[in-house]
């Protein structure tokens, strides 16, 4: 059964998130209480609705507080942000994730409840800084303490070379966990495993700390 998720605003980052949570498969309403924004959105394919999210009675209808996940999507509107978030926690809707406009902001959603609070311009910032810092070129994602997910693309050393995952935890002590190769137009991913050719271009996700996620990017990735 898909996902029903609910995103309180239909600024940018709204439709971002709407436009890949739909690619997913999942049913998603978006609520903002521009008409002229809702007018596009529902033309522009979107299931959206015009409401005021800091509205008691409309979020009630809306159907936000009954969505596996409801997303507090308001983009400059502090205040508002932090009454729509307040609203839902004090309705019980069964998961909030906010979206934080500064670091004091997310402590406020915090103390409010939210299930997720996010900033996104200073987490991709960070990122950015990560990735800059170690000249890497491939995205690292925390997964636990210092391991991290990397996405690294190969570069020319190994290819050829039949895919052996005990050597990649021998050599670069990381674990490979999925591939990811060109089919003519297509791609085609899949768990990663002994008898796998490589080649230049083949991405690779492995978990390892980031170090050896990086160590292996350097030696095994694109020329710089």
């Amino acid at each position: 059964m898909a996902k029903r998720i609910f995103i309180l605003g239909g600024g940018r980052f709204g439709v971002h998130l709407a436009t890949r949570l739909c690619e997913f498969g999942c049913e998603v309403v978006i609520g903002d209480d521009n008409a002229e924004r809702v007018k596009d959105l529902s033309a522009g394919g979107f299931h959206a609705v015009e409401m005021d999210g800091n509205d008691e009675t409309a979020l009630k209808g809306s159907g936000a507080l009954t969505a596996d996940v409801t997303v507090v999507a308001i983009g400059e509107n502090m205040q508002a942000s932090i009454l729509a978030t307040l609203l839902l926690k004090q309705h019980q809707a069964r998961r909030v994730v906010s979206r934080a406009l500064d670091v004091k902001h997310a402590q406020v959603l915090e103390r409010l409840g939210a299930d997720e609070v996010i900033l996104p311009i200073r987490d991709m910032a960070y990122r950015l800084a990560e990735r800059l810092r170690d000249g890497t070129e491939g995205e690292r994602y925390p997964v636990a303490g210092e391991f991290h997910l990397g996405e690294i693309t190969l570069g020319p050393k190994l290819t050829g070379q039949l895919l052996d995952p005990a050597r990649f935890r021998d050599d670069y002590d990381v674990n490979v966990v999925l591939v990811k190769q060109a089919k003519g137009a297509r791609a085609v991913v899949r768990e990663a495993g002994s008898g796998v050719t490589l080649n230049a271009g083949d991405v690779l996700w492995l978990i390892g700390t980031r170090e050896k996620l990086n160590r292996f990017e350097r030696d095994c990735g694109p020329a710089r």
